[in-house]
C-alpha cells in the first residue's frame, strides 16, 4: 500500500520472463534475479536463504500455498509465497492499446505489470478475479462491449471507403488529407504526452504510418475484403518481433496459441491467394502491400503497447503521436507523388500538384471543399475523407480507449478481431464485392487465428497436451507472448487465492 512502512513478514516469489528466461510461479529466477510486478506490488526474493524486499506496498494478496515454518523474525527455506498487488494499477491491453482497468467492472481477470529491479517492463501477470458475475443484460455490462464492437464495425468501413477514395483521387492525397484531419482532432492530447516517451513513440508511430500507407497502396487495386483479412496477419507478426527484439520464447510450451494462429493464418492466406484459377499468378503487388500493412502495424503495436502498458494514462497522447507520424509521412508521400518523383507508384495520377486543376481538387483544403460542389464523385470522396479521418480514426480511438478498460483483455481482443468481417460486409454493400468459397474459407481461417491468440496458453496445452505439471499434478502457470508481443502470465484460482487482508503488512520484514 502506498505510504505503508516496510512492515511485511510473509515472503514471496513471482515467476517472470526476464530477457530470454522463463520461470514458473513459486521459484526464484536463477542468479537471484528479482522481478517485481509494477503498480504497488511487494516482491520478496530469497537470496542466500534470506528474504530481500524489492517494493513494500500493496492491498491485494495473491498467494500460492506451501508449508511454512516461519516466525516473525526467522524464515526457513519453506515459505508461503505471496505477491502483493495494488488495485489501482490493473491494466487492460488489446491490439496495441493499454488503459487502466475499471476494477469495479472486472468480471474475469485483473492484469498487473512486471518490472525488473531497474524498472524495465518485462511482462504482465493476469489474476482471475472473484467478483460476482454481472447480469449479461444489464446496461453496465452491455455498453462497453457494444462500444468496442461498434468501434470494430466502424474500423471495417475504412477499407471499402479507402478503395472508393483511391478510385477517384491519388492514394497519397486521400491518405495525407484523412490523416491530417485526424491529427487536427487529436492534437490537443499531444500536450499531455510525457517527454521521456517521445522518442519511442515516434518510432512506433512511424511503423504505424507504414501500416496505414501500405494499406492505402494495397487498396488501389486489391479487393477491400482481401486487404482487411491480410491485415489481420498482425497477430503473428508482433510475437515474431518480440522473438527478435526481446528474445521471447515462442515454443509450444510457451506460446501454443501463437503456433496455432500461425498455422491458421498460413492456411487462410493460401486459400485467399491460391484458391483462384490463376494460383500463384493471382498474387500481385497489392497482396504484398497488404502484408506490409500487417508488418507496419505489428511492429508499431509492439512499441506502443509497451509504452501504454507502463503509462496507461498516455493512451490518447500516444495515439495522437501515431496519427501525427502517419500524417507526416503521408504528407511526404503526397509531396513526392504530387511532383511526379514516384511515377505511377501508388496509382496512375502522378504529378497532380503540377496541374492547377488537380491541385485545387486533391490538395488540402480542396479535397474537403470539393464536397460542397456539384460533382457527385468528389462529394463522395470528401465525405469519405471526413468520415475516415474524424470518425473512424480520431473519435474511434477515443471510444476504443473508453470501452477497453471495462472488459478483460481477452474479451476485448475477440470483439476487435471482428474488424475484417465488417470490412467484408461493407465491401459487399458499398462496392458490390463478392467473396467466393475460397475467400470465405480463407477469411474464416484468419479470423479463427485472431480469436486463437486471445485463448490462454494453459487452455490449449490442456486440450492438446504439453502443459507443464506441478508436483501435485496440477498445471503450472507459464509465461506466454500475447498478440501484441507482451509477455503475459495467467494465474488461475486453482494456483492462487485472493484476499483483501493486510495482516502480512503488519509484520516485520527482516532486512538482508
Amino acid at each position: 500500500m502506498r505510504g505503508a512502512t516496510n512492515n511485511i513478514f510473509t515472503t514471496c516469489v513471482l515467476s517472470a520472463c526476464l530477457g530470454s528466461r522463463t520461470f514458473s510461479l513459486g521459484f526464484s529466477p536463477p542468479g537471484n534475479v528479482a522481478v517485481r510486478p509494477r503498480g504497488g506490488i511487494t516482491i520478496v526474493a530469497l537470496q542466500n536463504n534470506k528474504p530481500r524486499a524489492t517494493r513494500p506496498f500493496s492491498r491485494l494478496a495473491v498467494a500460492t500455498e506451501t508449508t511454512s515454518a516461519a516466525t516473525e523474525l526467522e524464515i526457513d527455506n519453506e515459505i508461503e509465497e505471496i505477491t502483493y498487488l495494488d488495485n489501482g494499477e490493473a491494466v487492460v491491453c488489446a491490439r496495441g492499446i493499454c488503459v487502466l482497468a475499471d476494477e469495479k467492472l472486472a468480471t474475469e481477470e485483473l492484469c498487473y505489470l512486471d518490472e525488473d529491479e531497474d524498472g524495465n517492463l518485462v511482462g504482465m501477470t493476469c489474476v482471475e478475479t472473484e467478483a460476482e458475475e454481472m447480469n449479461k443484460l444489464s446496461f453496465e455490462y452491455l455498453w462497453p462491449r457494444g462500444l468496442l464492437l461498434g468501434c470494430s464495425l466502424l474500423y471495417g468501413t475504412n477499407f471499402p471507403l479507402g478503395r472508393i477514395m483511391n478510385d477517384a483521387l491519388p492514394a497519397s492525397a486521400t491518405t495525407s488529407g484523412r490523416m491530417l484531419l485526424a491529427f487536427a482532432v487529436l492534437s490537443p492530447f499531444l500536450f499531455k504526452l510525457k517527454p521521456h516517451l517521445g522518442k519511442t513513440a515516434v518510432v512506433g508511430g512511424s511503423f504505424c504510418a507504414l501500416g496505414y500507407l501500405s494499406q492505402s497502396i494495397a487498396l488501389v487495386d486489391t479487393p477491400a475484403a482481401t486487404v482487411a483479412f491480410l491485415g489481420a496477419l498482425v497477430v503473428i507478426i508482433t510475437p515474431l518481433v518480440s522473438l527478435v527484439v526481446d528474445k521471447a520464447k515462442l515454443g509450444w510450451k510457451d506460446a501454443p496459441q501463437t503456433w496455432i494462429a500461425a498455422v491458421l493464418c498460413l492456411m487462410g492466406v493460401a486459400a485467399l491467394e491460391l484458391g483462384g484459377d490463376g494460383g500463384l499468378g493471382d498474387v500481385g503487388m497489392g497482396d504484398f502491400w497488404s502484408a506490409m500493412q500487417a508488418v507496419g502495424f505489428g511492429v508499431g503495436f509492439f512499441f506502443t503497447e509497451k509504452l501504454m502498458a507502463k503509462e496507461p494514462d498516455q493512451a490518447l497522447p500516444l495515439t495522437a503521436v501515431q496519427v501525427g507520424m502517419t500524417a507526416f509521412w503521408g504528407s511526404i508521400w503526397a509531396a513526392l507523388d504530387g511532383i511526379g518523383v514516384l511515377g505511377d507508384f501508388g496509382g496512375d495520377q502522378g504529378a497532380w500538384l503540377l496541374d492547377e486543376t488537380t491541385r485545387s481538387q486533391y490538395a488540402i483544403p480542396g479535397v474537403f471543399l470539393a464536397g460542397l460542389g456539384e460533382d457527385e464523385v468528389l462529394r463522395t470522396v470528401a465525405l469519405a475523407a471526413i468520415w475516415t479521418g474524424v470518425v473512424t480514426t480520431a473519435f474511434n480511438r477515443v471510444g476504443e480507449t473508453t470501452g477497453l478498460g471495462k472488459v478483460s483483455s481477452s474479451e476485448a481482443s475477440v470483439l476487435l478481431a471482428t474488424e475484417p468481417l465488417w470490412a467484408a460486409v461493407f465491401a459487399g454493400l458499398f462496392l458490390g464485392e463478392e467473396m467466393g468459397p475460397q475467400a470465405i474459407l480463407g477469411g474464416a481461417l484468419i479470423i479463427a487465428a485472431c480469436l486463437t491468440t486471445s485463448v490462454r496458453p494453459q487452455t490449449l496445452q490442456n486440450l492438446f497436451g504439453g502443459a507443464p505439471q506441478a508436483e501435485d499434478g496440477s498445471s503450472e502457470s507459464v509465461r506466454s507472448v500475447n498478440s501484441a508481443g507482451l509477455s503475459v502470465q495467467y494465474v488461475s484460482n486453482s494456483q492462487a487465492r485472493t484476499t483483501t487482508s493486510s495482516t502480512a503488512l503488519k509484520k516485520e520484514t527482516p532486512q538482508p
